[in-house]
């Protein structure tokens, strides 16, 4: 009955971030869209962000929520090559509010130690489906050599917390049904919890609390069922 309304809650939770509005959805990467933007020392005020290539154009905006306009009158334009100390945009950073839905896997698991049990550390193939609300961090970060050429690139940090779901494969033996069974095969499990992510550029790593059910006649002696875990995820695909 548990399993059943956590499924409930990730179902009607991804079907809540789905009904969104198309325009809430972002990839990872630094793209046009609204954004705040950030001066060190300074509120942060939004803003809308066109990219062409090299160049960046910024637009505050008027209007709030989905009544907010780029006033195209005041826009700036800069190279982000050619962002040096003290020039437009230099150390600012754009923030990006966001949901998330993502595939994932979990790499590794560590189920505790039970009374009868040593604690278990898994790497079973799994997959989940992630959905969750996200903040991105674009940051121009400018380098100075020590022959004076400076070089800005766009450094992209950001995480984001949410719930998952998802099927997985898992041991199941004597050992782990109390010798209930004398089976020994590879079982399904349905599992489900919450994570926190961290990105940087391209990678998404985090941690993970999870609870498993195993699929089958043995999920009444199967000693891990419902039992929490903890657990290593990396983020595959943005949708």
């Amino acid at each position: 009955m548990k399993t059943i309304r956590f499924l409930s809650a990730i179902i009607l939770f991804i079907l809540a971030v789905s009904c969104a509005p198309l325009d809430e959805f972002y990839s990872h990467e630094f793209s046009s869209g609204f954004y705040k933007l950030k001066d060190p020392g300074t509120n942060p005020e939004k803003v809308f962000v066109s990219l062409y290539e090299d160049s960046i154009v910024v637009y505050p905006v008027s209007g709030e929520g989905k009544s907010l306009k780029p006033e195209i009158s005041k826009s700036r334009g800069i190279d982000i090559s050619s962002i040096n100390p003290g020039s437009y945009l230099y150390n600012n950073s754009f923030i990006r509010t966001s949901l998330d839905i993502d595939l994932s896997t979990v790499l590794l698991k560590y189920r505790p130690a039970t009374p009868n049990v040593s604690s278990q550390l898994s790497t079973n193939v799994n997959g989940i489906l992630y959905a969750g609300f996200r903040k991105d961090y674009f940051r121009m970060k400018t380098r100075v050599s020590p022959l004076s050429s400076v070089q800005t690139s766009v450094r992209h940090t950001g995480f984001d917390f949410g719930l998952f779901a998802g099927i997985g494969v898992t041991p199941v033996n004597p050992t782990v049904t109390m010798l209930r069974s004398i089976q020994e095969y590879d079982g399904i499990v349905f599992q489900k919890g919450f994570s926190i992510f961290a990105t940087y550029e391209n990678m998404s790593v985090g941690v993970a609390v999870g609870f498993d059910n195993l699929i089958g006649k043995d999920r009444n002696i199967w000693i891990y069922n419902q039992k929490p875990w903890i657990g290593l995820v990396l983020g595959i695909a943005n949708f």
